[in-house]
This record gives C-alpha cells, sequence and structure tokens, in this order.
C-alpha cells in the first residue's frame, strides 16, 4: 500500500470539526466560472442510466427499482368528482402519475458520506451509530449537498489500452491514470471531478457473458488503493466511474478499501453506473459537469441524472 492510501483521516477537520460537505468544498465560485470555459461545442450529454430494473447485476439486499401506477385513464371517475367538486368539470380530462420504488443506490446514483464507515466512524469522525433505520443518517447525509457544478475530467482509460472494455481483473493505479490523462493531454486541476471509464458499461450492453469462474461473474475492473495517490495528488473533488463501486471488484486488499479511504478519509463523494460511452465515442475528455442529488433527508445516496455539456 502507498504512503497516502496509509495515511490516516486525511481530511478530517480541513474544513471545520463540524463540515459535512467534504471535498466539495475544493470546487470553488471562481474554479465554478472557470469551468464554464469548458465547453467547446455545447453538445449535452446524459450520463444516467434509464431507471429500470434491468441491464444491472442484482445486489441481492437491493430493491429492484420498480415503477407502478398510481393514477391514469381508469381512474376517470374520480377526475370527473373532482372536476364537479371543484365547479370545474371537465369530462375526459385526467392525469397519468407514478410510484417510484428503488434503492439510492440502483442504478446511476450518487454515494453520500455517510454511506460507508470505518471502525464506528464516517468522514469528519461523526460516529456511525448516529444513523437509524428510522431518522436515516443525521451526519453527512445526501441532504446536505446542493449540487456539483464544475469542470470534469474523463480518464478514458478502456480506449487509452485499445480495448473495448478492462477485463475484470484489471486493478487501475495511479500510473496507469497518469498514463492517460498526458495521452489524452488533458490536465487535470484541483477540486476537477474525474470520471473513470472501464468499459464495463458497454460490457454490460453488449450480450457477453460475465467470466463465472472469477468473483462468481461479478468481478469489475475498476480503480484500486495505489490510485488514491493520483486523486490525492490533483485535488480531485469526486470520483465517478462506469461500473459498480468505482473501486474494483474483488476489493483490493480489504473489502470496501477504496470507499474507506475516499469517502470515509477524505471526503470524496463517489458517482456510480455512469453511461459514459457517448462521451468516450465522441472523445470528450473535458466538459462542464451539472450533478443534483435528490434532497433525502438522512439519505445515503441518490439516484441522479448527471449533465455533461462538451
Amino acid at each position: 500500500m502507498s504512503m497516502a492510501t496509509s495515511r490516516e483521516l486525511a481530511n478530517w477537520g480541513r474544513w471545520g470539526d463540524d463540515d459535512q460537505l467534504g471535498a466539495l468544498n475544493l470546487i470553488t465560485p471562481e474554479g465554478r466560472r472557470a469551468a464554464l470555459g469548458a465547453p467547446r461545442s455545447g453538445k449535452l450529454y446524459s450520463l444516467g442510466l434509464p431507471v429500470q430494473s434491468e441491464y444491472l447485476p442484482p445486489v441481492p439486499y437491493r430493491v429492484p427499482s420498480q415503477r407502478l401506477a398510481l393514477t391514469n385513464q381508469t381512474d376517470m371517475p374520480m377526475w370527473n368528482t373532482i372536476g364537479e367538486q371543484m365547479g370545474v368539470p371537465s369530462p375526459g380530462t385526467g392525469a397519468n402519475e407514478d410510484v417510484l420504488i428503488t434503492s439510492t443506490h440502483n442504478g446511476t446514483h450518487m454515494d453520500a458520506l455517510c454511506h460507508v464507515y470505518h471502525e464506528g466512524r464516517m468522514y469528519n469522525g461523526f460516529p456511525a451509530d448516529s444513523s437509524s433505520t428510522l431518522n436515516g443518517a443525521h451526519f453527512n447525509s445526501i441532504d446536505k449537498i446542493d449540487g456539483i457544478a464544475g469542470r470534469a475530467v474523463l480518464l478514458d482509460v478502456a480506449t487509452h489500452l485499445g480495448v473495448p472494455w478492462l477485463d475484470p481483473r484489471v486493478k487501475i493505479d495511479s500510473a496507469l491514470l497518469e498514463e492517460t490523462r498526458s495521452a489524452q493531454g488533458n490536465d487535470v486541476l484541483p477540486g476537477d471531478v474525474l470520471l473513470i471509464r472501464t468499459g464495463w458499461m458497454d460490457f454490460l450492453h453488449s450480450g457477453e457473458q460475465p467470466d463465472t469462474s472469477y468473483y462468481g461473474g461479478y468481478g469489475q475492473a475498476g480503480i484500486g488503493l495505489d490510485a488514491v495517490d493520483f486523486i490525492d495528488r490533483h485535488e480531485i473533488s469526486v470520483v465517478g466511474a462506469d461500473n459498480s463501486a468505482v473501486e474494483c471488484l474483488p476489493c483490493d486488499e480489504r473489502y470496501q478499501s477504496v470507499h474507506v479511504e475516499l469517502l470515509v478519509k477524505r471526503g470524496i463523494h463517489l458517482l456510480e453506473h455512469l453511461d459514459l460511452r457517448a462521451l468516450s465515442a465522441d472523445k470528450v475528455h473535458e466538459c462542464f459537469l451539472v450533478v443534483a442529488p435528490l434532497k433525502i433527508v438522512g439519505g445515503t445516496g441518490s439516484p441522479i441524472n448527471p449533465i455533461a455539456i462538451a
């Protein structure tokens, strides 16, 4: 393990003992204004997956996303009654509404800093037992985040290595990230959002079957512990990837190792299951990125539809 990843409590207290934003503090108003100059074409890219129950590997304890009809044309008698009660009857006019049932960590989503704890503590030393099933997380919850808007850099590792997707056994380290950055010719600035493409989303939609001999077919390429050096060196604010955990699966050295280093120790939010295929196809390596998580009070994460403007 590198010196950076062995450093304890890397950002605890850096922005005050009560801070619950973590490395988002690195995205300054001045940085946002400068980032507005990143787009060249003005083309908009949605990095979010459709909210549905397909195309993602099941996690046993997470409920598959379900959209259920709340109202539709079969409720016309109710709509007619409401219109009559309001004194403005309008036969034939109604409304369609839905109910959405989903885990906050299904599909394209953002991890709150309370998502992972280590040795009884979450980011900035807040106690893990301050979170409850009834009220959710008291500290570091997703509702503390107004949103993310700033410069993002895509390191397209799969394309750099000349493959449609990385072998699931690949553990991305700092050297490979730096090699990709250099080959693309991108600067990575303090406060940037780092996006990493492994190609896993392409594999998922290819129809090819996973290698069940490796981690039961759930193996995925991602960053290992050594990659934290690169993130530290460039003072990254947020890390996102097109795989399920940002980090490699199985985890490097120990369970949730990179989540602990980034979420818990550094206060770096994670974006998972990003759809980076269109950015890769258009060779967009720099963009203005907007991420708006739902303000779920006490929430450990939120579904997101990140918008990149290139």
